[in-house]
């Protein structure tokens, strides 16, 4: 028997050792009720801590519910509040707190497209995509028609795939052309140019900027409108036959632009992926054209005409003409096409060359001749003028020396009259100036007579008054003297008064001495 028993125990181990005691249930229940506070406490923080989500900035957080019922059809997005799963929507940047015993979280980078690029969304979940289809619609897994532009975006990146491109740029000068690759199919798919939202090439160009076009949804070509320059020359050159069956090589230069209205239906047919569109055009277009023009307009003269300029002329300017109807068919505009040179074989250029070098001297002579002549005239010519000129030069000094002798004698008589009349107004002033001091000098004159007069009539009078002359001289005398004596017997001060002081001292000093 394999039991155990306190006995069994104690007398195995003797009389000295005590038994095993039993555990006090009651002490440690006490001691756990005691410290139930705190341990509510601790426990309280470590759930709140468990709970506490930071979201960094640029970050975010996938929140995963762990409560709730299992997503159908083995589902790991969580479609509601009662479902578990991830949830689709992140959680921005900040501070929360969620329950550790409802949620989990995943924390994530916030997804950043840089400038001048797109983001494209693929969905990792949802229904699978109908045959032929390239967009995912709602709830279907696959691209999203709309792409993520320059920025920062909030993107729950555990269920979905951010695929970068560059954005498409049309350069000034430029159109872009549209091709859509995902929509309904062409009604004629026949035709180069398809209606608006059907699969292909739209009618509609893009004006030069920036664009974001989702790649799998269209695609943007840049087509320059701009002129330009074909050089027939060299490996390009033209060779056609002449009527008399020489052949001919053409050098010159073709100038042409894409038509504007007709860009997409020159894109179509003449656009390649491999070739430059420029490349296609004039390899397929205007070097075709050329070659065909100048063979047909070429056949119509002979060789040695071509070594003159007028049959280049006349050449050129048909080979511009058919050049201009061919190519506007195709939608690429001929601005100009100058023919610098036709090369015609040295057998018959340089014999006709000769002649025709010969030709342009014989005229340069007989231009020479006439200029001669015409400088002889011209020399004639100016002699005559320059006698003319000085003839009319003398007469028309004499005439202005005549002119000026007029009016200086003009002038003359005017200043000479002038003085006369000056001189007659200054003697009739003068001799009434003399008759006005005549006249004074008779009234100052009378002025003295008549004061006379009255001074001697006033003296006859006051002597009159008296028996005879001298008593009248006397009381003048007496009369001008008084007021000098009447101020010299008054005066205390001065010779005379020194007279009387003496007296008036004399007569002191005798009473004094009594």
């Amino acid at each position: 028997m394999n039991g155990f028993s306190f006995k069994e125990r104690r007398s195995e181990g003797g009389k000295g050792k005590p038994a095993p005691q039993a555990p006090d249930f009651s002490a440690v229940v006490w001691k756990l009720v005691k410290w139930s506070p705190a341990l509510i406490v601790v426990f309280v923080l470590i759930f709140g801590a468990a709970g506490v989500l930071n979201v960094d900035s640029k970050k975010a957080a996938v929140l995963i519910r762990k409560t709730g019922d299992d997503p159908p059809d083995g589902s790991i997005i969580s479609p509601g509040k009662d479902w578990k799963g991830i949830v689709l929507d992140p959680v921005p940047e900040g501070f929360y707190w969620k329950n550790p015993y409802t949620w989990d979280w995943v924390i994530i980078d916030q997804v950043e497209i840089p400038q001048g690029q797109l983001g494209v969304v693929i969905r990792q979940y949802g229904n699978e995509l109908n045959p032929g289809e390239i967009i995912a619609k709602e709830g279907q897994k696959g691209i999203l028609e709309v792409p993520l532009r320059p920025g920062r975006h909030l993107i729950n990146t555990l269920v979905n795939e951010i695929v970068l491109f560059n954005a498409t740029e049309v350069p000034p000068g430029y159109a872009g052309i549209v091709t859509l690759l995902s929509g309904r199919e062409s009604a004629n798919p026949n035709r180069f140019i398809v209606d608006e939202g059907e699969k292909g090439v739209q009618a509609r160009t893009l004006a030069p900027g920036s664009y974001y076009p989702n790649p799998y949804v269209q695609r943007i070509d840049p087509v320059d409108l701009r002129a330009h320059r074909f050089d027939m020359e060299g490996s390009d050159a033209i060779m056609f036959p002449s009527s008399d069956g020489f052949i001919i090589f053409l050098v010159g230069t073709i100038e042409w632009y894409i038509e504007s209205s007709r860009v997409p239906e020159v894109f179509v047919k003449y656009g390649d992926s491999d070739t430059d569109i420029i490349v296609s055009i004039v390899e397929e277009v205007i070097l075709p054209n050329a070659r065909a023009l100048s063979r047909i307009e070429g056949s119509k003269h002979l060789a040695r005409d071509f070594i003159s300029g007028l049959t280049r002329q006349r050449f050129q300017d048909a080979f511009l003409e058919g050049l201009k109807v061919s190519c506007e068919k195709q939608g690429v505009v001929i601005k100009s096409a100058l023919v610098r040179d036709t090369v015609p074989p040295d057998e018959i250029a340089n014999p006709i060359r000769q002649r025709e070098n010969a030709i342009l001297q014989s005229d340069k002579y007989e231009q020479e001749k006439a200029r001669e002549i015409q400088q002889k005239q011209l020399s004639m010519e100016t002699t005559m003028m320059d006698r003319k000129t000085k003839v009319k030069e003398s007469e028309t000094k004499v005439s202005v020396a005549i002119t000026k002798a007029k009016e200086n004698q003009r002038v003359a008589l005017i200043d000479a009259g002038r003085k006369l009349e000056v001189a007659k107004l200054e003697l009739k002033a003068a001799e009434n100036q003399a008759s006005a001091l005549k006249e004074k000098g008779r009234a100052e004159s009378d002025v003295i007579l008549y004061n006379n007069k009255a001074k001697a009539a006033g003296l006859r009078t006051a002597r009159e008054a008296f028996v005879n002359g001298a008593a009248y001289v006397k009381y003048l005398y007496y009369k001008k003297i008084a007021p000098a004596l009447t101020y010299v017997l008054s005066n205390t001060e001065g010779p005379f008064a020194d007279i009387f002081k003496e007296f008036g001292t004399g007569s002191g000093g005798k009473d004094g001495g009594k």
